[in-house]
């Protein structure tokens, strides 16, 4: 059975498959209709995490995220990354899924105010990492963000954006950083990102040769920018000896 029907329970629009043998990345949106509701989904994916990183090995980022704040009380998300779609139908097949997750949401009427939405970023092999001390840091901050640019601008971009990655490899406050282009969108790019805090980000990180550069070299080519502040409720974005 294909992953897509498995998710037709939990109502998920999907906005694109990886392909054959390709890393799989999901940053999903689950708008839910009620805080009892996200703090149980909240919960429930958390348990599936735990034992996701005991039993799958392929499964190498599960993290539970909300809008950062407390003004939005209602949103979750998910970041997950997986070896393949094999390794995905798998996960989504393991009754500690189909049961936890799927079907109970499928049990309970009026759950969404909308369908939840299934972003899929495409992974550029080498343009991302998640350093060890992410699990040392209590409350990271954490950053989607999506860049659209002029037509073929992300042609022009991307190198920039590459340095980018490889300067924040070196910052001590630079927990995790990617980039990761868009499946269905020739003209946009993501960003993952999470720092030791908001200070650093703002102090540190964005006022680096490196980032004043980048701005520089590509400000003039975007479009439009989509921030999305995120802390942390449970899950993994690091996995090795431990998950966190």
């Amino acid at each position: 059975m294909h992953f897509l029907s498995l998710l037709v329970p939990l109502g998920l629009s999907i906005q694109h498959v990886s392909a054959a043998g390709a890393p799989v990345f999901f940053f999903t949106l689950f708008p839910t209709s009620s805080t009892v509701f996200r703090d149980e989904l909240i919960s429930r994916m958390d348990n599936i995490s735990r034992w996701s990183c005991t039993n799958e090995p392929g499964v190498t980022k599960y993290a539970l995220v909300i809008p950062r704040g407390g003004g939005d009380n209602l949103t979750a998300y998910s970041i997950e990354q997986y070896d393949d779609n094999e390794t995905l139908n798998k996960h989504l097949a393991a009754d500690i899924v189909s049961t936890s997750l799927l079907k109970w949401s499928q049990d309970i009427p009026n759950i969404w105010t909308q369908n939840p939405t299934v972003q899929n970023f495409t992974v550029i092999s080498g343009q991302s990492f998640v350093k060890p001390e992410f699990a040392k840091v209590a409350d990271p901050y954490i950053v989607v963000e999506a860049q659209t640019y002029m037509e073929g601008g992300v042609h022009h971009v991307i190198d920039h954006w590459e340095e980018e990655v490889d300067a924040s490899r070196n910052e001590s406050g630079t927990l995790a950083f990617g980039i990761y282009t868009d499946p269905v969108n020739k003209d946009k790019l993501w960003t993952l990102a999470a720092y030791e805090s908001e200070d650093y980000l703002k102090n540190t990180h964005n006022k680096s040769p490196t980032a004043r550069e980048l701005e520089e070299h590509t400000s003039g080519m975007r479009t439009s920018m989509q921030k999305i502040l995120l802390q942390k409720k449970g899950g993994f974005l690091y996995k090795g000896l431990t998950c966190a």
